[in-house]
């Protein structure tokens, strides 16, 4: 019998909702080492109501952790304009409820293990993925952003501080 046997997860702070992200095979299109990924045997789906829209269909509240996955592989990013992204695809999944379970990072992409959000692998009920399905980008409708809201977007999208996104406007 193993005791306190950690189990290796990869944690993502995700806009897509349960819905897409079963239609989709997995989670996706996240800047990460994708080596270091492989090694987790689960993903841990963090739910981010970060966006003016709801492209991704939440589903959970905001930093609520509400999906494991058990990790079959990391492939490349199919998504249009997906440069060096990639997918973490999951042979199954178990829905979850852990409230306030993003610690903050700016960072969408967090190396850990269940046990620091209070996960046992015992007590989840894992279900077999459904066949994946090809689901159309929602239409993104672009409203008027401040240079904060700008900045924060870009940063969130290249993994960076939002101290480092330089912007010029010229009229």
């Amino acid at each position: 019998m193993e005791t306190n046997k950690k189990h290796s997860a990869i944690c993502v702070l995700t806009a897509r909702g349960i819905e897409r992200i079963l239609a989709e095979g997995g989670s996706q299109a996240w800047v990460l080492d994708a080596k270091r990924a492989r090694t987790s045997e689960y993903v841990v789906c963090v739910q981010n109501h970060g966006f003016a829209d709801d492209w991704g269909r939440v589903s959970a509240p905001h930093h609520s952790a509400f999906l494991v996955g058990r990790l079959k592989d990391v492939v490349a990013s199919q998504e249009e304009d997906s440069g060096n992204r990639w997918i973490l695809r999951f042979s199954e999944y178990a829905e979850v409820d852990v409230p306030d379970a993003w610690p903050g990072f700016r960072n969408p992409v967090l190396y850990t293990d269940l046990e620091r959000f209070g996960i046992d692998v015992s007590t989840l009920k894992f279900q077999p993925m459904p066949e994946q399905s090809t689901v159309p980008a929602p239409e993104r409708k672009f409203q008027s952003l401040t240079m904060v809201e700008a900045k924060e977007g870009l940063a969130l999208t290249f993994g960076v501080s939002p101290a480092n996104i330089e912007i010029i406007v010229r009229g």
